[in-house]
């Protein structure tokens, strides 16, 4: 079992999960790498950088097999549709881009952020389990659907005076729930039926941010993790109630969080942006 890792240094690095150890690093990208994702079935790699581009590689092989290139500025996400063949990415200028894995195209690019006529950066993408809906979140405090072919399928905001950039999103197993990471402290879920929200978590100390958030496989709802700038990890499972489990130690805030394809092991990824001292590092958490 595999888990990729991006870096501020530019690199990205590949661990065996099971031991520990990494098993190759390279240089990705001028600048910080903001994201990487596997395809499905675990054979491509790819990244997105402060360089503006999207890379695939085909690891323990650093060097790209398709590369994406543009004028946004800062790629900060990117998320493979479940049949591996497309990307979705958001940009710095608010922008979104459909790419073609295989053909190495740009099949769509549109406008995704903004307000008032002013472009505002994507931060988060994730298509929906079977592949027919895009979530984007962005620092104008929405969370977004596309269908598949990037036209517009609805729009959620919260009701909160805060400052609520949404930094993760995240769906349920079965498609109806997509989570939303609040810079408020809050991960809010929202029945995408019916474009409401179910209920809101308190998922970090406030005004501490939240920006992970992941979904374990499994059938249902099942257990939800999120992360942010408080250094801690939060399960959930009674979505209705507090978390059944909170992980901490000396990492510094958390970025990210992921889930094995079985769902007995949960990575999550810390760093010090925004946040002074602690420990900046991958952690692996088995859960029973």
């Amino acid at each position: 079992m595999r888990l990729a890792s991006a870096s501020a240094d530019g690199t990205v690095r590949v661990w065996n999960a099971c031991t520990c150890e990494c098993e190759s690093a390279w240089d990705a990208h001028d600048g910080s790498v903001w994201s990487v994702a596997w395809t499905p079935s675990g054979d491509r790699l790819a990244s997105a950088g402060a360089d503006g581009a999207v890379r695939i590689c085909k690891p323990p092989r650093p060097e790209p097999v398709r590369g994406f290139r543009g004028a946004e500025g800062v790629a900060f996400c990117v998320d493979w549709t479940p049949d591996g063949r497309r990307l979705a990415c958001g940009y710095e200028d608010g922008s979104l881009k459909l790419l073609d894995a295989d053909a190495g195209v740009v099949l769509r690019q549109w406008r995704g952020h903004g307000d008032g006529g002013l472009a505002l950066p994507v931060i988060a993408t994730r298509w929906s389990p079977d592949g027919t809906r895009l979530a984007s979140g962005g620092i104008d405090f929405a969370l977004r659907l596309w269908d598949s072919d990037g036209k517009p399928a609805g729009v959620m905001r919260a009701d909160t005076d805060a400052r609520n950039d949404i930094n993760g999103v995240a769906w349920s197993a079965d498609g109806r729930i997509v989570a939303a990471a609040g810079q408020d402290g809050h991960v809010r879920l929202w029945d995408v039926g019916t474009r409401q929200e179910i209920v809101r978590l308190p998922a970090g100390s406030e005004p501490q941010w939240v920006r992970g958030v992941a979904w374990a496989p499994g059938p249902g709802e099942g257990r939800l993790a999120t992360g942010g700038g408080d250094r801690r990890v939060r399960l959930w499972a009674d979505l209705n109630g507090d978390p059944v489990e909170v992980l901490g130690g000396r990492q510094s805030a958390v970025w990210s969080a992921t889930w094995s394809p079985d769902g007995s092991r949960l990575a999550t990824g810390s760093g010090e942006y925004e946040t002074e001292g602690g420990d900046p590092t991958i952690r692996i958490w088995r859960l029973t």
